[in-house]
């Protein structure tokens, strides 16, 4: 076993645990370390904006602004599932590894966009397929060649959790997305006024999504990816 996919310790997959447990712990864990975990998001976040910023000061219409945006701001959320799952580690990853979690990231955020842009909304059904990605390279389980497949394996095999634990990842952040973009209209329309929407909710929703995510990621494989101390706090 080498020492890029060793530190996360497996073993038997244990009893599932409840998924209001999972949603309280998820909601506990982001009480404890929120100011950390909304950092992150906004560093993201405010990476991710740049070059939204520049096709738009460039000249570029609302639609190819908020298709930047699209993309960059799904690249940014992977980036702090990747974050949020690295921190959790009992160990720290090897450097290597920290590397191959933000390229998969990018990787992941690009293919997601992409459904995103094929499907509209329709895509929050077949998304959950690549949601434990950046998890399963953070945790060591898997190459970067094969972590989509992976995802998509175990989500398929979890059907039920899985899909449900994204409904109410959905459910979560929805009102928080159209309260923040309510603001926004009062300022300006259109995709614009959603894609800023988006912008000012992430910092609550991301470290959340992301926290909710890693811990269904631990109760399906068995894997240590939540220390008994979180390393974000």
């Amino acid at each position: 076993m080498s020492e890029e996919t060793g530190d996360a310790k497996a073993g038997p997959v244990p009893p599932r645990t409840p998924i209001q447990d999972l949603f309280a712990s998820a909601v506990h864990r982001f009480g404890a370390v929120w100011a950390d975990l909304m950092v992150a998001s906004i560093v993201a976040l405010g990476l991710a904006t740049i070059p939204v910023v520049a096709v738009h000061q460039g000249g570029g219409s609302t639609n190819e602004t908020a298709l930047v945006g699209r993309f960059a701001y799904g690249i940014a959320y992977f980036a702090v599932v990747g974050f949020v799952v690295l921190r959790g580690l009992p160990e720290p990853a090897p450097r290597r590894r920290v590397g191959w979690t933000y390229a998969t990231s990018v990787m992941v955020g690009i293919v997601a966009s992409f459904v995103l842009a094929l499907l509209g909304p329709y895509a929050v059904v077949p998304m959950p397929l690549l949601l434990f990605a950046v998890p399963a390279i953070a945790a060591g389980d898997v190459q970067p060649g094969g972590a989509i497949s992976r995802s998509a394996g175990l989500a398929a095999r979890n059907f039920t959790r899985t899909w449900l634990v994204w409904l109410i990842t959905v459910l979560f952040a929805a009102p928080i997305v159209v309260s923040m973009a309510l603001i926004v209209y009062a300022f300006t329309d259109g995709a614009t006024a959603f894609l800023a929407g988006l912008a000012m909710a992430a910092p609550i929703v991301w470290p959340f999504s992301a926290l909710f995510t890693r811990a269904l990621y631990a109760d399906l494989t068995g894997r240590t990816v939540v220390a008994p101390q979180d390393r974000t706090t």
